[in-house]
């Protein structure tokens, strides 16, 4: 009698992408498509069908976004993210939200369809390629929480992080721009970081920013600190 085949439901932005794991996973005969899906909502409801696995196809640079999305899955089915996992995306952080799995985007077929079949059947699956990546997430101390920002410097950052240059923050806000200097240097210090680019990682860290505004933004893609 063969095994019992798994119910597996992919959720992936881009319908091409979607399709493309669709016809990869309905080759293992282990292995059933039931769901393809845009978004995590238009899943079934989890008392309706039964899911074994839900294939996450990670949007790029989603930040702390997805340990929330994989935390929404997880009540779904076993959740196995394929993300970039490069610096936005840690490992640890899908672990710890629920995942079973982790897969680069850039893993070749046989590679993901192992993990499915891994998560499937109730194991955890991180990909050989994420290995050192996990290994040294895991080794960092764990740090001590953040000072807390005032609310002027909370915005002050917000606006930073869009790609506004000093001057710019200081006439939406109504301050000089000498001010808002001095809370840039504040929150530098109270964060520990130097730089625009890390100022712009605490911003999405600490949910200042909407995943779209980030998404869209070439200043954040790119790194480049206009005058910051």
């Amino acid at each position: 009698m063969s095994p019992q085949t798994s119910q597996i439901a992919v959720v992936e932005q881009h319908s091409l992408v979607r399709l493309g794991l669709e016809t990869l996973l309905s080759g293992s005969s282990m292995l059933r498509v039931v769901a393809l899906a845009a978004d995590p909502a238009q899943l079934p409801d989890p008392a309706a069908q039964r899911l074994d696995v839900v294939v996450y196809g990670a949007p790029p640079r989603t930040g702390p976004s997805l340990a929330r999305t994989v935390d929404v899955l997880t009540r779904t089915g076993r959740v196995l993210v394929v993300a970039d996992f490069a610096g936005w995306q840690p490992v640890t952080d899908a672990l710890r939200a629920g995942a079973f799995g982790c897969v680069s985007k850039h893993a070749e077929e046989e590679e993901l369809l192992r993990a499915v079949e891994t998560v499937a059947l109730g194991g955890l699956h991180v990909a050989p390629g994420l290995a050192d990546q996990l290994h040294n997430e895991l080794r960092q101390p764990a740090g001590t929480p953040a000072p807390a920002l005032a609310h002027r410097e909370r915005e002050a950052l917000r606006l930073l992080a869009t790609g506004l240059t000093h001057g710019q923050i200081a006439r939406r806000m109504g301050l000089t721009e000498a001010t808002v200097s001095t809370y840039v240097k504040r929150i530098r210090n109270k964060l520990n970081v130097r730089n625009k680019a890390d100022l712009t990682r605490k911003a999405i860290e600490l949910g200042l920013l909407q995943e779209e505004q980030f998404q869209g933004s070439t200043a954040l893609a790119s790194g480049y600190s206009p005058a910051a």
